[in-house]
């Protein structure tokens, strides 16, 4: 009998599979160091594009956009960061765009960092004068920090100030006779004290002559319950108008600052939120009618005071607008906090002076005889 042929469709046995399951392919490294630095550039990029607009688009017309300005000074940080890891990664054409971010808000980050480098390189002159802020916290008539004890180390701090003007929020109708019993003298040389009607608020010292002065609060509705205290000195650049400002506050009392730091229920955040863009709201109307005021200043203008706001939000962005400058500008290094709060590096105290005054010298003290540090300017005319 004939053999049967071989069938060519017959198959040759399978390959024996490995016992081993084949290893996930791991992620390349330069995959990794592109998704880490993401990480920090795509929040800061965003975050950074928020606050340039939130400093240009009033809260009373996004309300959400408000408390931008308290992100702003991380923002920035997030974004170099995640930049010069790129860099560092090779990742040079994924670098380009944020770095030209970089660069264009640079100006708006000299609001909120100093690195010493807009410091201007003058001589002072010898008709350079001193323009002091600090809002006094009522001279710790409540006793939040030492009572007695801190109202002598502010008497004896102030003695120690050279003369010019001091513009105080917060301060007590008895304030004067307050201070003297502390053992601070108004005599030696005379200052003149001009204060907030039959209550606490600004006030102004002076070891100029001033020639004029008064008080108002904010016209519009709206406009929450800011003070300021306006005053023409004589200095020896010739007369300046001041405005010492209290601008709105968020009007937190201590639960609500525990709730902060603590982290408030969905009740309180939803209350808390609404006295945040309430406030914004309100400076950002007080900041309108101050920026007309000063436009409306036949002399050259200070604005000095508790702000109550970030360098970069609206109301600070408006009143650093063509008449004045921001005498943060001549800080040599650092955030240049004035708030002891709970966010650390705070700045809402501060100085702007007219453009035709040029600011040598610009000072936070670290003394803490208040919730708030003292901030001092040292200001000439341009030559």
């Amino acid at each position: 009998m004939a053999k049967k042929p071989t069938s060519a469709s017959k198959s040759k046995p399978a390959a024996k599979t490995s016992a081993k399951k084949a290893s996930p392919k791991k992620p390349d490294a330069k995959t990794r160091k592109w998704d880490s630095a993401s990480l920090l550039v795509w929040p800061g990029l965003a975050l950074l594009i928020v606050g340039e607009v939130a400093a240009r688009v009033s809260p009373a017309w996004v309300p959400w956009l408000a408390p931008a300005g308290y992100v702003y000074g991380l923002a920035y940080p997030l974004l170099a960061v995640g930049t010069v890891w790129r860099l560092t990664s090779f990742r040079w054409l994924k670098s380009l765009g944020p770095l030209a971010v970089l660069l264009l808000t640079w100006p708006s980050f000299s609001h909120v960092f100093s690195v010493g480098l807009s410091k201007p390189e003058v001589t002072v002159l010898d008709d350079s004068f001193e323009v002091t802020t600090f809002n006094v916290r009522r001279l710790d008539e409540f006793n939040w920090l030492d009572g007695d004890q801190t109202r002598e180390d502010l008497a004896t701090w102030l003695a120690e100030q050279s003369d010019g003007i001091w513009c105080f929020q917060e301060f007590p109708k008895r304030g004067k006779a307050t201070l003297r019993s502390a053992g601070f003298s108004w005599l030696r040389p005379r200052r003149r004290l001009f204060t907030w009607p039959r209550e606490a608020g600004p006030a102004l010292a002076s070891s100029y002559p001033v020639k004029d002065w008064t008080t108002y609060m904010f016209e519009d509705e709206g406009a929450g319950k800011g003070r300021v205290l306006q005053a023409d000195v004589e200095t020896p650049v010739g007369l300046v108008r001041v405005f010492n400002v209290h601008l709105q506050s968020l009007q937190f009392d201590h639960a609500d600052y525990d709730a902060v730091e603590e982290g408030p229920s969905r009740e309180e955040g939803a209350r808390l939120w609404g006295l945040i863009t309430d406030a914004s709201k309100a400076r950002a109307l007080q900041a309108q009618e101050l920026v007309r005021r000063m436009e409306e200043s036949p002399y050259p203008v200070i604005v000095a005071g508790d702000f109550n706001d970030t360098p970069m939000s609206y109301a600070m962005h408006a009143l650093r607008g063509s008449r004045a400058e921001d005498t943060f500008v001549a800080a040599s290094w650092g955030p240049g906090g004035t708030h002891l709060g709970a966010i650390p590096g705070l700045r809402i105290d501060g100085i702007l002076a007219d453009t035709t005054l040029q600011c040598t010298s610009h000072k936070t003290h670290g003394v803490v005889l208040s919730d708030h540090r003292p901030v001092t300017a040292v200001l000439q005319a341009k030559k």
